[in-house]
């Protein structure tokens, strides 16, 4: 079992798991076992831990180390049980201890990883921080894509659509859908067995929008992309006539549907379908992730047609997420 000294790694692009012995980390590794024998990689378990000191009651510049062997024997034991877990599942494993902060660990490793996978709640560690630094260090510094797993999810989980205040304003399949009633909430679309991508201005550029198709062709599933406006009267600088609303809509349905066009050409026998809503990115985002297969985002945005900043909105997304969530770093 190789520590932090090491630089050099079996396989540079593995997939990159950090565990911490919580429900939510071994869930992760679970999830991360099928995507492991889906992509024909091998799985990098990490660990994780820090060292704390305590200062010498009579001299105030020097600190007494604390042993950590019994922490490291925790943690190690917590890797073969891991381990031993991905040996029974047929996939290649290495193991590897790092001492640090979670957030600093787990973003050096994916310099050396095609994929990494935390869960969502935990002890500390990984997945125990990853809400709180983790989540704001992972997303823009990564070197490869994230995906983050609920602690509750699995895959025969009974979900089902949730109502939702943000509406949909037009789709690829419907085309325009009327506002028929004045209600503050609108069903819950079912999503179910598709991969759904949130994309922004960046459109068929996206980052996040390309490893989403690449995830719905690997998993012979429909690709549902999304978009936002948002069309709320904040203030009296800015009243939206109608024609500021057509204009609004329009830009966006041609956005979505150049971004269609895009994967139809580079995968034609891919479902591709799109959905504009107007209304608040996360919760549009949240919701399809009650029903979806993998929620995809984008780590930053630039705003523009949709207003979908994926910066602030990744941050709202992932600690009510109910799918498995794949942060994806859009490099400015």
């Amino acid at each position: 079992m190789a520590d932090n000294q090491n630089t050099e790694v079996a396989d540079p692009q593995a997939i990159v798991v950090g565990v911490d012995g919580s429900n939510a980390s071994r869930n992760a590794l679970r999830f991360a076992i099928g995507e492991a024998k889906s992509l024909g990689r091998s799985i990098r378990i990490v660990g994780a831990y820090t060292v704390p000191s305590v200062a010498a009651a009579t001299i105030d510049v020097s600190y007494v180390p604390i042993d950590d062997s019994a922490v490291r024997a925790s943690v190690t034991t917590i890797l073969k049980e891991a381990a031993a877990e991905v040996k029974a599942a047929d996939v290649p494993v290495e193991a590897i201890i790092e001492i640090g902060d979670a957030a600093g660990v787990l973003v050096e490793e994916s310099k050396q990883a095609s994929l990494t996978v935390v869960g969502s709640r935990g002890k500390g560690g990984f997945a125990g921080r990853l809400l709180g630094t983790v989540s704001s260090a992972l997303p823009a510094h990564s070197a490869c894509p994230t995906i983050v797993v609920p602690v509750g999810w699995t895959p025969e989980s009974d979900r089902e659509a949730r109502p939702s205040s943000s509406r949909p304003v037009h789709s690829s399949v419907g085309g325009a859908i009327e506002r028929t009633e004045e209600t503050d909430t609108v069903p819950g679309i079912d999503y179910s067995g598709q991969v759904v991508v949130g994309v922004d201005a960046l459109g068929k550029e996206s980052p996040a929008l390309w490893e989403g198709a690449h995830i719905a062709v690997r998993r012979n599933s429909p690709l549902h992309i999304q978009a936002v406006i948002t069309t709320t009267v904040i203030g009296p600088e800015w009243i939206p006539s109608q024609g500021d609303l057509d204009r609004l809509i329009q830009e966006g349905t041609d956005k979505l549907e150049a971004a269609r066009l895009a994967l139809k050409e580079k995968h034609p026998d891919l479902d591709v379908r799109w959905t504009l809503f107007d209304g608040q990115p996360a919760e549009v985002l949240v919701r399809a992730s009650d029903t979806c297969d993998i929620l995809v985002i984008g780590s930053r945005g630039r705003g523009g047609f949709a207003g979908l900043l994926l910066g602030s909105t990744s941050q709202s997304v992932l600690p009510y997420s109910a799918a498995p969530t794949m942060v994806v770093r859009v490099k400015r």
